[in-house]
């Protein structure tokens, strides 16, 4: 399914979205990798499916379930073996299986913040992780290779059940070097991990301001 569904991954298969993609030769050709990112909207596993693509290598994702369940992206992760990781379940298993991938020379993408940011957290200049990349890099020694996400949000914003197909949005995929850990204390390589990513992210976004009230609107799901 994998090398199907990269066969049909193309920036033409999003034509409400310009992709601006830099920096994937950074990611290495061979052995395990572990990808991390920041969360801004359903649209990011789109974003980056694309740097698979270029990679030419097979990605697992490591993501909260319901990603699985959003139909638009749903398939998508299911194709290219996705994992699954159950909130607040306290479950060991998705961190197995994405050690085991790693082992086995695969790459894996994980989004250490968990869920979409909502409301004032969406604005927040400091990106704020959990662990996990940090200790799966521990146990396996993979490079952590960081992924700043910009502009998915206004392709797919929080607040609206399908991608917004009108008009032409900038999306901005940046693709760091490896980042140096000391592999001994999680919390301080996962802050060192989240401040690789907002390194590249547009300067706007390192930047504190009072979101209008119309902004904070559509970081929340619809209905809630």
């Amino acid at each position: 399914p994998y090398h199907l569904l990269r066969a049909a991954i193309r920036t033409p298969l999003f034509p409400y979205a310009r992709f601006d993609i830099g920096g994937v030769e950074t990611i290495p050709r061979a052995g395990g990798v572990i990808l991390v990112a920041n969360h801004r909207s359903y649209f990011d596993a789109a974003a980056l499916a694309l740097v698979a693509v270029e990679i030419n290598r097979p990605v697992r994702f490591l993501a909260k379930r319901e990603l699985f369940e959003v139909a638009a992206v749903g398939w998508m992760l299911k194709a290219i073996g996705g994992i699954p990781v159950d909130r607040g379940s306290g479950s060991v298993e998705p961190l197995r299986a994405a050690e085991a991938s790693l082992r086995a020379g695969e790459v894996v993408v994980v989004l250490p913040e968990g869920t979409i940011p909502r409301g004032e957290a969406a604005f927040d200049p400091v990106l704020h992780g959990h662990t996990g990349a940090a200790r799966l890099a521990a146990a396996t020694g993979a490079p952590v290779v960081p992924i700043g996400l910009w502009g998915t949000e206004r392709v797919w914003p929080r607040a609206a059940r399908v991608p917004n197909v009108v008009g032409l949005h900038a999306v901005s995929v940046r693709v760091g070097p490896a980042v140096p850990l000391g592999f001994e204390d999680a919390v301080a390589d996962t802050e060192t991990i989240m401040s690789a990513i907002s390194a590249l992210l547009r300067d706007e976004a390192r930047i504190q301001r009072e979101p209008s009230a119309e902004e904070l609107a559509k970081t929340y799901p619809p209905n809630r």
